[in-house]
């Protein structure tokens, strides 16, 4: 039997559908557990659990269970960026290399595989690191290779260097020391490559304000917000808290991908600013009414309300126009803002293994994570969703975001229907 527990006053409805949907991922063995948090119209935040900590626990999640939030840690520092820029120390348009001296004479592959380079046509800025335009890679992505060779990793990644590899960097100052002696694989403000970048948008901010990343994060976001569980290393004393990771093998059988007792997130090679958070439902919710409230949440304003409206906005270099992920997949009607998709006109699903973010309205804008994760915020219908679990690999699942999202909105019903954005003074490039 499905234990189910919920954290919703009486008087207030549910998303009846939404919460159906989920139950179903669960009951199928999909995936151990779900949390969903969500808030519409300014009312009280409100959470659905559904399932356990893992397949073999007997603890039921909630509001309060931990997840790894992967790449949805990406809004989070490209908010922390937002912050700087609102604070005048840094700009859109800055180039790279006045921060991080490494990066000014950087030169791009004249093609896929091949040794021989040219010089970048033009600096990396910081809206490059922002929509990731800047011409870098990912590991099992663009460059992949090079990317292995050098050990240029997500922070937590389990890799093991085989010969001829380097390990992971330690620190984000090593990590940026490597990634500026590499080509790129565009020139700057180009074409959309899902990156690296948002980890040197951390040593970005670590550099200009002083603080290391993750104390930069805490004294500016966490602790206003009161984030009290979101971190990059997990303590001894959330580990009962913590989610398991399963991961599904090709005969179907399940094992374990990360164990809490014995998690990787114990000691991370970086803080790594384009993956490496664990956040529950409370916290990252905080987060997302903070976005939608523009800026202030229990009356601490962390962002002014204009900030926000540009880190929602289409901030993709001029001639951009495709948001390509792995696998050869193209979102359908977005743009990128702050290290987040923005839809431009309403999507729909693709049916591709990552799709995201499915069938949308215009303005809905957030971005999801490797494990499972997706926020979705909705200015126009003051509507935020917030879709928790657990799973990996992150292809094995593809349809269940879109499935999430497309019953929220029927639950929504009429306001299921958007329109194209147009252009607004704060979308200027």
């Amino acid at each position: 039997m499905i234990e189910q527990r919920r954290s919703l006053d009486d008087d207030l409805a549910g998303l009846a559908e939404t919460e159906r949907t989920v139950a179903g991922f669960v009951a199928e063995g999909l995936v151990p557990g779900v949390v969903l948090a969500w808030q519409k119209d300014g009312g009280p935040v409100r959470y659905h659990g559904v399932g356990k900590l893992g397949f073999e626990s007997a603890q039921p999640v909630d509001e309060h269970s931990i997840f790894r939030i992967y790449s949805q840690t990406k809004p989070i520092t490209g908010i922390g960026a937002m912050m700087l820029i609102e604070d005048g120390v840094l700009t859109l348009d800055q180039p790279l290399a006045d921060i991080l001296p490494a990066f000014r004479e950087m030169r791009v592959l004249v093609a896929d595989g091949a040794d021989e380079t040219r010089p970048a046509a033009r600096p990396i800025t910081i809206r490059h690191l922002l929509t990731h335009t800047a011409g870098f890679g990912m590991a099992g992505m663009t460059l992949n290779g090079l990317y292995l060779k050098h050990g240029i990793l997500p922070g937590t990644s389990t890799h093991v260097a085989g010969p001829g590899e380097r390990p992971a960097p330690r620190t984000l100052v090593e990590l940026g020391e490597r990634l500026a002696a590499l080509p790129l694989a565009a020139d700057p403000g180009v074409r959309f490559d899902y990156s690296i970048a948002t980890d040197i948008l951390g040593l970005v901010i670590q550099t200009v304000s002083g603080l290391p990343f993750e104390t930069f994060l805490k004294q500016r976001l966490f602790d206003p917000l009161r984030m009290i569980d979101t971190t990059f290393t997990i303590a001894e004393s959330q580990t009962g808290r913590f989610a398991t990771l399963p991961e599904k093998k090709k005969d179907g059988t399940w094992t374990l991908a990360d164990d809490p007792h014995n998690s990787h997130y114990r000691a991370p090679h970086y803080p790594g600013g384009g993956g490496g958070l664990v956040s529950t439902a409370l916290d990252y919710a905080r987060f997302a009414a903070m976005l939608l409230n523009e800026g202030e949440l229990d009356g601490v304003r962390v962002l002014k309300p204009e900030t926000v409206r540009l880190a929602r906005s289409n901030l993709l270099p001029r001639g951009v126009y495709r948001v390509d992920l792995p696998l050869g997949q193209t979102l359908s009607g977005a743009g990128f803002g702050a290290a987040m998709s923005v839809q431009l006109e309403p999507g729909h699903a693709t049916g591709g293994a990552f799709d995201w973010p499915g069938a949308v309205p215009a303005g809905v804008y957030g971005w999801p994570g490797a494990g499972g994760t997706a926020c979705w915020i909705d200015p126009a219908r003051r509507f935020f969703l917030l879709f928790l679990t657990q799973y990996w690999p992150s292809w094995i699942n593809g349809t269940m975001r879109p499935q999430v999202i497309a019953a929220a909105y029927r639950d929504l019903q009429p306001d299921a229907v958007g329109t194209k954005i147009a252009n607004t003074p704060e979308m200027a490039r």
